[in-house]
Formats: C-alpha cells, structure tokens, sequence
C-alpha cells in the first residue's frame, strides 16, 4: 500500500510537470509536492511494528495517551492492512494467481490507500510525533530512509534544473565537454606511462640480475677471504701464544722482586712510625693548649660583641625616641601652621567681607547721591518752568 501510494505520487509529479520549459508556479507545485512527499514519508518510516510494541508495552503508556484511540487504531489497521498485502505479493511472486488478482486483494490494496492517507492526516495533527515515535524504533527501516535520501536529491536536483537557464546549461555541457577531453588526454597519458613503466621495470631486472652476479662474485671472494683469515689467525695465534708465555715469565720475576723491595719498604715504615709517635704525641699537646687559648679569646671577644651590642641597641632606643619626639613635634609645628594659615584665611575673609561692605554702601551712597541730584534737577526745571509761566503773565498784563 505505501509503494502503491509513493507510485501514485511520482505518477501526480509526472502529470504537473509540463513538457516544455516549467513557469514558476508549475515548479512551485512540483516542489510543493515533492515536500508534501517527503513529510508524509517521514511519518510513515515510524508506522512499524517495532514501534507498535513499543507503544504497547509499559513505557509507551504515556506516548499513546497523547496519540489517543484513534490514532492507534488506525496505526493498528495500517499495519495489518500491510501484512495482508505483503502476503498476498509473496503469493503472487510464488506463481498462484500471478495472472489475475483477486476482487479481495484488489479491496485491500483500496483499504490499504485509503487507511494511508487517513493515517498521515491523523499524525500530521500531533505535535513532534516522528520525535516520539522514534524513541521505540532501535532500528529504522533501511529502504524508507534511502527512498527518503533519493527523494531529497531528486527534489534539489529538479529545483537545480527549474532554476538552470539555457546559458548555464550550455556552460555546463562545454564543461563537461572539456573534462571528457581532459580524460582521454589522462588516458592516453596513463598507457604511456604504463609503457614506460614497462620499460622501467625490465632495466630495474637487468640491474637487478647484474647485482646478484657482484654479490656471488663478491661472496666467493669473502670465503676465500675467510679461509686465508683463519690460516693467518691461527700462523698469529701460535706465534704471539708463544711471546705471552716469555713475557708472563719476565712479569712473574719481575713482581717477585717488586714484592720483596715492599716487604722492605714496610719494615722500614713501621720503624720509622714507631719513632715519630712521639713527636706526634707533644704536636697533639701542643694542638690542645692552642685550641684552648683560642676558646678564651672567642670568649672574651663574644662578652665584647654582647656589650657593645647592648650599648647599640640602647642607642638604636634612644634615636628612636628622639625620631618619635621629632615627629611629634614636626606634627605640632605643622598643626601650628595650618591654624595660623586658617586664621589668615579667616581674616581675610572678614577683610574681604568689610571690603565688600564698604564698596555695597559706598555704592548705594553714589546712588542715593546721583537720585537726590536728578530729584532736586527735575524739582528745579519745574520751579523754572513755573516762573517762566509767571514772568509770561506778567508781561501781558503790563501791555
């Protein structure tokens, strides 16, 4: 039923694609179908029987609740509706009814399209279902999964065609052109360098054929090498065997009297130890009396060391203190200086203030001034003018 649906599906592919060049809304439906496809595929790789057990058994309890009954039962029948199918080819590939198919098969193969489509709408309304379906599937069946990959590169391999213009196709054809000449160049190339391999190889065998004969001819030359090595080796052996005994001889005398001048020499030695003991002995004394006076002088440098050392510390105490008082009083004189510095801030502050105060009234008395001065102007330009007017009666009346 799915093969039957996938064929169904490529023959409506074949049907939209049109027999001349494609517009765009004729690669839109193409496309449109091709994903459609793919979706619907990609559902129907997680409709197995594997996964069916797994929603059947314990951990599948809560997946199948969110699928709901429906579902399941169409996933149910989906998958015996398959069996029977699969049934009914293997029968018809054995040779029983090849030639006619049964009204009965023919109804399961409508049921089976039927169920196919009925089943996508119902997974295509779950969310994230191929996610949940694909933790109880171990394995993924391996011919869905490449059909899916072949789809895939059948789909970009139209969008690439939709999309290619007659230039572009052009350009690719010369390209192709260019690399098959490219190859029979290769080629050509290959065989004569073949046949110069060929040739190498026969020289690399003839040198090779020439080395082995050096080295026979080389090994023989070392055995007889060998053999006149050994005769001179033994002809040497025989002679120097001979030296070394004459030579051990001459050391065995030789060490004999050695011995005998070390036995003398010893003697002698212990005499003469014997006779320097003494010496020894008042030397040792001597060596003693010196250390102790040693002693006494490191002692009494020591008691020098301690007391001038406690007078330097004493002395280190008292600079000391006199840094401190210093300091102190170095803080007291900068303390002394900064309140006379603030007085002085403080004074002429005040100073600054009186300055101010004096300038506000002396400015206000020029102001007062400079009023009274205008008032008393204007106060007398009205008096003058009064008397004009006066002066104009006057005048009148006298004529």
């Amino acid at each position: 039923g799915l093969y039957h649906y996938l064929l169904s599906c490529f023959l409506v592919v074949a049907v939209v694609m049109p027999t001349s060049k494609p517009t765009n809304i004729d690669a839109q439906r193409i496309l449109g179908i091709m994903d459609e496809l793919k979706e619907k595929l990609t559902l129907l790789s997680v409709a197995t029987s594997q996964v069916f057990a797994g929603l059947q058994s314990d951990e599948g309890a809560a997946t199948v609740e969110t699928l709901g009954p429906d579902l399941m039962k169409c996933l149910q029948e989906q998958l015996r509706l398959e069996e029977a199918y699969m049934v009914a080819n293997s029968v018809q590939e054995g040779g029983y009814g090849h030639n006619d198919e049964s009204e009965e098969v023919r109804e399961d193969v409508k049921s089976l399209q039927k169920n196919t489509l009925e089943l996508c709408r119902k997974m295509k309304q779950v969310p994230n279902i191929v996610q949940e379906l694909r933790n109880f599937q171990e394995t993924r069946p391996a011919a869905m999964m490449q059909f899916l990959k072949t789809l895939a590169e059948m789909q970009d391999l139209t969008l690439n065609r939709l999309t290619t213009t007659v230039e572009e196709d052009k350009s690719r054809q010369e390209l192709l052109q260019h690399y098959i000449s490219k190859e029979s160049e290769a080629t050509t190339r290959r065989k004569q360098l073949d046949n110069d391999l060929g040739l190498f190889r026969q020289e690399c065998e003839r040198a090779q054929n020439h080395r082995s004969e050096i080295r026979l001819k080389l090994r023989n030359e070392l055995y007889d090498v060998k053999v006149s090595k050994q005769e001179m080796m033994t002809a040497l052996r025989n002679r120097y065997e001979s030296r070394r005994k004459e030579h051990q001889e001459a050391f065995d005398a030789k060490r004999d009297e050695l011995q005998k001048k070390i036995n003398a020499l010893t003697e002698a030695n212990k005499k003469l130890r014997q006779s320097n003991q003494d010496e020894e002995n008042d030397q040792k004394k001597k060596c003693k009396r010196y250390e102790t006076d040693v002693e006494t002088i490191i002692a009494k440098y020591d008691m020098e060391v301690k007391a001038l050392a406690k007078t330097f510390s004493e002395d280190q105490e008292a600079l000391k203190k006199d840094q401190r008082q210093l300091s102190e009083l170095r803080e007291h004189f900068e303390k002394v200086e900064e309140e006379k510095a603030c007085i002085a801030a403080e004074e002429a502050v005040v100073e600054a203030r009186k300055q101010k105060l004096e300038n506000e009234r002396q400015l206000k008395s020029d102001m007062a001034a400079l009023l009274q001065a205008y008032w008393r102007g204007i106060i007398e330009r009205e008096r003058f003018g009064q008397m004009k007017k006066a002066k104009k009666k006057k005048g009148g009346k006298k004529k």
